[in-house]
């Protein structure tokens, strides 16, 4: 007999140690040896112990099972999503602790009930319906709707159903309320958030992380033109100009790679563009947000273009009053500088008669004439320089000259029971500044003291010294801000007119304020202006019925003394060569600005206006070094003639020689294109001096 390597269950090893006990029973009395009867026992025991092995995997498969029962029920409890098991007639057959606390009642209480107890009346079709496409196809279903608790709260669920076997199905509850009202929301802040930019009066405009735009308000659509569905998934770059292109790329990159410091949170003004091709002037606010699928750029944009038309508006007008105001100071002076220039003719005219008495004197007196007509022409570009017709030019001025030649000017045009002193002193050093403004200053000064006092008698004090301020000191301007430290030239003029209450003090500079209470109140915002170029300071004391002084600082430059010398000039007279294109009107300036030319050792051609100057070129190109044009002309003007010349020959120099001022020239021909400007009247060394300088700039550039 063989053992057998089959495991036997249980019941097979009771069928079998009966058989083997019945067939003992038989063999026992045919045994004859012991060695069979060994055998025999041998193997009884043998089966006894495969019998006990059996039965020893049984109780441990047993365990196993039981164990595992055991976690699945607990993990089916513990679960977080509610589960429960339908029987084929819906009724609920199982249901974990999960779905039971989400329904709010004991499972033994929803046990072999039905399932439309958790469904809603108007929720149930939906759910019948989902549940039958899940037979159908015999796969997953899932969808969102509403359950009823046993309170009859109803709460919104996301359930999955699975088919199972004979008919059953398991349903997967997860209760989703919470994220369901945050969509909602969502929803209305998304409503009310588009609501807010559809009635916005701005432009609101949202880009993404790749500069296309796609957010666009109607105020957007009224701006630029383009409606919503055509500019949405465009390029930024679509309402901005084509020369902006790329400025705006690089801009849009470095707020990209983190330099939103660069525009985010402040407000530009750009140029957009329209869908027409127009351009206008617009005012941007960038704001930055991330959101897990991104980020984005939303753009408040206004249209400044009627804000930008009244700026211009308003500049254009404050233009105006201060040209009026110019013109006002010019009809102050009017009377001063006909005075002055009736005193200057006098000597020209008296020297003249006495030259031709006794011309044995000429070489005396033409010093004088000369000197009186230097006189003339200084006037002339103060005239100038007060009419904003002259450019502004820093260098060294001796402020006591200049002071004090004002004063004598001013005392022919202010009332004549005035009396101006003054204290000069004659050390006074130079400062750097413009000599026309700063004697703007002093005009303004003296005669808004003069109109302090009005018709009545009075005294106007004017006082020149040098001071220093020190370190420590309370040396406070007209605002209370510390005068810097350093050397001045301190300007006082004290009058013992009216005075100024408090709030005439504290508006007394600004633009355009007047309390024509004793006159015009001319421009003393311009004089603060003036100052404040000059890096000086202003100080005011005034005292209603006692009167007003005003003190001036204006710096002192450590390299004063550079500034004072002279140029050298060569005792050696410079020569030139070539032929000169000479165009003037005026018979008189042109005979003696050719000679003076031919003494400089040039031939000269002349014109009487642009039209003849012109052919005269057009026939003698080949010889004509250089041109030397007046402006105001009959038949053909200066800057007419000036750019057909350069129209026919770039490279010509042409110097342009005019009475009307730097700054009106400048104004019609670039800095540069001219190759010098010749200010009437100008002497023989002015003349020398510019042609020595275009002739030698001629010849380093060939």
């Amino acid at each position: 007999m063989t053992m057998t390597t089959k495991p036997l269950t249980a019941q097979d090893l009771r069928q079998r140690a009966e058989e083997l006990f019945r067939a003992s029973e038989n063999l026992i009395p045919e045994l004859t040896s012991p060695e069979e009867i060994t055998q025999l026992l041998h193997e009884l025991r043998v089966h006894q112990i495969e019998l006990e092995m059996q039965n020893e995997e049984l109780r441990c498969a047993q365990a196993d099972l039981d164990a595992s029962q055991a976690r699945y029920f607990d993990l089916y409890d513990l679960a977080p999503a509610g589960y429960m098991t339908i029987t084929n007639n819906n009724m609920i057959q199982d249901v974990n602790l999960a779905a039971a606390t989400m329904f709010g009642v004991a499972r033994s209480l929803l046990v072999n009930e039905g399932i439309s107890r958790v469904l809603p009346r108007e929720s149930q079709l939906i759910f019948y319906q989902h549940l039958k496409q899940c037979i159908d196809a015999n796969s997953a279903q899932d969808w969102d709707m509403r359950l009823v608790r046993a309170d009859g709260d109803q709460f919104w669920a996301h359930l999955q159903v699975t088919p199972g076997q004979n008919g059953e199905y398991w349903l997967i509850i997860n209760d989703i309320t919470e994220r369901k009202l945050s969509e909602e929301a969502l929803r209305g802040s998304e409503a009310r958030y588009r609501a807010l930019t559809q009635s916005a009066n701005d432009a609101i405009i949202t880009i993404n992380g790749d500069s296309a735009i796609v957010g666009w308000n109607l105020s957007a659509e009224g701006m630029f033109g383009y409606p919503e569905v055509e500019i949405l998934g465009q390029q930024l770059t679509v309402i901005a100009p084509q020369r902006f292109h790329n400025e705006h790329y690089k801009g849009f990159k470095r707020v990209q790679e983190g330099g939103k410091s660069l525009i985010i949170g402040k407000t530009l003004e750009v140029v957009g563009l329209r869908k027409d091709g127009s351009e206008f002037p617009l005012e941007l606010s960038l704001s930055q947000w991330d959101i897990p699928t991104g980020r984005f750029y939303t753009g408040i944009i206004r249209d400044i273009s009627a804000r930008k038309y009244a700026e211009g508006a308003k500049l254009a007008l404050e233009q105006q009053l201060q040209q009026a105001q110019k013109l006002e100071s010019l009809g102050v002076l009017a009377g001063g500088i006909a005075h002055d220039f009736n005193n200057i003719l006098c000597v020209i005219m008296s020297n003249c008669s006495l030259a031709q008495l006794q011309p044995q004197m000429t070489g005396e007196l033409l010093p004088e004439i000369d000197k009186a007509a230097q006189r003339a022409a200084d006037l002339c570009r103060q005239m100038l320089a007060y009419a904003g017709k002259s450019l502004m030019t820093m260098k060294q001025v001796k402020m006591t000259a200049l002071v004090d030649d004002m004063i004598k000017m001013l005392k022919a045009t202010i009332n004549q029971k005035v009396i101006i002193t003054s204290d000069l002193s004659a050390n006074i050093p130079s400062i750097r500044g413009d000599a026309s403004q700063l004697r703007q200053i002093v005009m303004n000064l003296i005669i808004n003291a003069s109109e302090a006092i009005g018709e009545e008698n009075g005294d106007i004090r004017v006082s020149l010294t040098e001071t220093t301020v020190v370190e420590g000191t309370s040396n406070k301007d007209h605002i209370g801000k510390s005068i810097p430290v350093g050397r001045y030239v301190c300007l006082e003029v004290t009058d013992n007119g009216c005075g100024m209450d408090d709030d005439t003090r504290q508006r007394v500079f600004e633009p355009f304020y007047t309390t024509k209470f004793t006159g015009r109140g001319l421009g003393m915002s311009a004089v603060l202006g003036i100052i404040t170029a000059h890096k000086g300071a202003l100080r005011l004391t005034s005292q209603q019925g006692t009167g007003t002084t005003f003190k001036v600082y204006l710096p002192v430059q450590n390299d004063e003394s550079a500034g004072d010398s002279l140029p050298h000039v060569s005792l050696v007279p410079w020569q030139g060569s070539g032929t000169i294109l000479l165009v003037e009107d005026e018979p008189q300036l042109s005979m003696v600005a050719k000679a003076l030319i031919q003494a400089l050792g040039f031939s000269v051609m002349e014109a009487a206006n642009g039209k003849e100057a012109l052919e005269l070129y057009q026939k003698n190109a080949e010889c004509i070094t250089l041109v030397v044009t007046d402006i105001g002309m009959p038949i053909m003007d200066g800057y007419e003639l000036f750019r057909k010349l350069k129209d026919m020959a770039p490279e010509l120099p042409i110097i342009i020689s005019s009475g009307f001022g730097d700054t009106l020239v400048s104004s019609r021909i670039a800095t540069g294109e001219a190759a010098g400007i010749l200010s009437k009247p100008y002497s023989f060394d002015n003349l020398r001096e510019v042609l020595k300088s275009v002739v030698e700039c001629s010849q380093k550039i060939v």
